[in-house]
């Protein structure tokens, strides 16, 4: 079980890394400006509950999900 859960927070650290590296180039700032807007979401928060298994997914897939809650669209996320 500890096997696992280390798997699972190197594929979160993994994913958020890589998210604020494209969030920095996208929106042209630092990485630690893009760690602090990645930080305040909804998205950031369901990427860190394993329950969810957005560790999973690519971090395009996250991208997404992220550029469309700062849109708004957040519902679009959480139909199931």
């Amino acid at each position: 079980m500890i096997e696992e859960k280390k798997s699972i927070e190197l594929c979160q650290d993994i994913l958020a890394t890589r998210v604020v590296q494209m969030i920095a180039e996208h929106d042209n700032i630092t990485q630690t400006e893009a760690i602090r807007k990645l930080m305040i979401t909804q998205t950031y928060g369901l990427l860190l509950d394993p329950g969810s298994y957005l560790h999973l997914e690519s971090a395009e897939y996250i991208l997404d999900m992220y550029a469309a809650e700062q849109r708004g669209d957040w519902e679009h996320w959480t139909e199931v």
